[in-house]
């Protein structure tokens, strides 16, 4: 009965250890991939992406400062659903603000055009196997959990 409890707890101590492992190389993996995306950016697309990184900060504040203490207080309403704060705020907004939430759509879209047409196609093909070998690991939602970890990391980090 001793030697089944015992090799029953080597078994599971096996399976956690090996999972772990597994776990900590997809992180690591992640990792090196976007490494490696920056390593093979040019000067002028690094800079390309900090003006546009810059743009959207200022839009953002700029918008931010255009609301007035009863959107602000929809929008910091944690009672509601994200949903729900987005349906109300979107209710409120005045013309301008609309008119300014256009133009930073635009020209998020434009900065995203712009990138695009500065990659060569190494840097595409690149691209293209780091998504197919992102759709084979963990149902292609590595990708999206990175980008959506670095994003609180930024966020603490302001």
């Amino acid at each position: 009965m001793k030697s089944i409890k015992i090799i029953a707890l080597v078994v599971f101590g096996l399976l956690v250890g090996i999972s772990s492992v597994e776990a900590q190389q997809n992180q690591n993996r992640g990792k090196n991939m976007n490494n490696a995306a920056v390593e093979t950016m040019t000067a002028e697309q690094i800079q390309l992406i900090q003006e546009q990184r810059d743009l959207i900060k200022e839009k953002r504040e700029l918008f931010r400062a255009s609301l007035t203490e009863a959107q602000l207080a929809i929008f910091d309403n944690n009672d509601l659903t994200q949903q729900e704060r987005h349906d109300a705020l979107m209710a409120s907004l005045t013309e301008t603000q609309k008119a300014l939430m256009q133009e930073h759509r635009e020209s998020v879209q434009e900065s995203k055009q712009q990138f695009r047409n500065s990659m060569t196609s190494e840097q595409r093909q690149q691209i293209r196997s780091k998504m197919l070998l992102n759709r084979e690991t963990q149902g292609g939602n590595e990708l999206r959990e990175n980008v959506i970890q670095q994003r609180k990391q930024r966020s603490r980090a302001n």
